[in-house]
């Protein structure tokens, strides 16, 4: 069994054949450590960082910024279910139940 990132890099993408083409398995460091620490009990909570799109972004710098959901609309041009469609689709991303656990682990994780 072998496993790469979409995101995986020319370099490590040969290291990975070649490993593959010598009958060893391939995993890339950064999953290596996520599973290690998972058996030994580390948390992993900041090695995965979901992707965003351009506008989850935005309307979390928004909330952040402490924007209500009328004024984020009436900021990025969109109605109050679009924010409200975001939102919901940023806390199911982070893992969160509302929006003070948004604005936590945006800054735990760096997101901006």
């Amino acid at each position: 069994m072998s496993y790469l990132l979409k995101n995986t890099d020319k370099k490590e993408l040969t290291e990975a054949i070649k490993s593959v083409i010598e009958g060893n398995r391939y995993l890339p460091k950064k999953i290596s450590d996520i599973l290690l620490n998972d058996s030994i009990g580390i948390q992993n909570s900041n090695y995965f960082i979901p992707k965003l799109t351009v506008r989850e972004k935005e309307i979390l710098n928004l909330i952040i910024q402490e924007f209500t959901t009328e004024e984020i609309a009436v900021k990025l041009f969109v109605s109050t279910k679009t924010v409200e469609s975001h939102r919901s689709n940023l806390i199911q991303k982070l893992g969160v139940k509302n929006s003070a656990g948004l604005v936590r682990v945006a800054f735990e994780k760096g997101l901006i």
